[in-house]
């Protein structure tokens, strides 16, 4: 929660602003706004070390996920094979250079820069270390958290093959099944931060 006061112990309402004692919650709990009703504090069990591993098995992910073919064509004795990379040059080189940007931005950069960030800011929770740029960095992955577009790849990926099954043979290859983990190793990720209890442990080792 980026709404976290210089005093450890208050906290602010992120719809109301009201400001409050900060409450202390145990695991799965939830502390809610007693003017506007919303959730001040939804607490996750063992979030720092779920959301490091998790950005950990991300990071290991996404070069199988953009590196192996997706899809195998092969029509009348002739196969060809695609990767998310692959995809992008070809718009590029039809000249869709605008489609392919948004394609390498939003399946390959923003999915890559949100794991990195995760990871800097859960590792240096987690070994009560004190990188630099943590308070950024976490700011910056709750922004890019919006702007992960590979759920939207997957469901191209998987129209394309219902559109194309009748016209050719096509061969799932090890990439989509790498890409189906990387979508859910970072939906869980994002379910399992808890934006409160980082910026909470960020704050208080900064007024150490």
């Amino acid at each position: 929660m980026d709404k976290i006061t210089e005093t450890e112990h208050l906290i602010a309402c992120n719809e109301c602003d009201l400001l409050l004692e900060r409450p202390v919650i145990l695991d799965s709990q939830k502390a809610k706004c007693p003017r506007c009703g919303s959730t001040l504090i939804s607490a996750r069990h063992n979030s720092i070390e779920r959301t490091l591993a998790l950005s950990i098995a991300g990071m290991i992910l996404i070069f199988p996920a953009n590196l192996f073919p997706l899809l195998t064509f092969e029509l009348m004795g002739r196969a060809q094979s695609q990767t998310i990379f692959s995809s992008a040059m070809g718009f590029y080189y039809d000249g869709l250079w605008p489609l392919a940007v948004l394609v390498l931005m939003f399946t390959i950069l923003v999915p890559a820069c949100k794991l990195l960030l995760l990871f800097w800011v859960s590792f240096s929770l987690q070994f009560s270390i004190r990188l630099p740029a943590r308070r950024f960095a976490l700011r910056s992955y709750q922004h890019l958290d919006e702007w992960g577009m590979l759920e939207v790849y997957l469901v191209g990926v998987l129209v394309s093959i219902i559109k194309l099954a009748s016209m050719a043979t096509l061969v799932p290859g090890l990439g989509i099944f790498c890409l189906g983990a990387l979508i859910l190793v970072t939906t869980m990720s994002s379910s399992m931060l808890d934006t409160d209890l980082f910026w909470h442990k960020i704050g208080e080792a900064d007024n150490d």
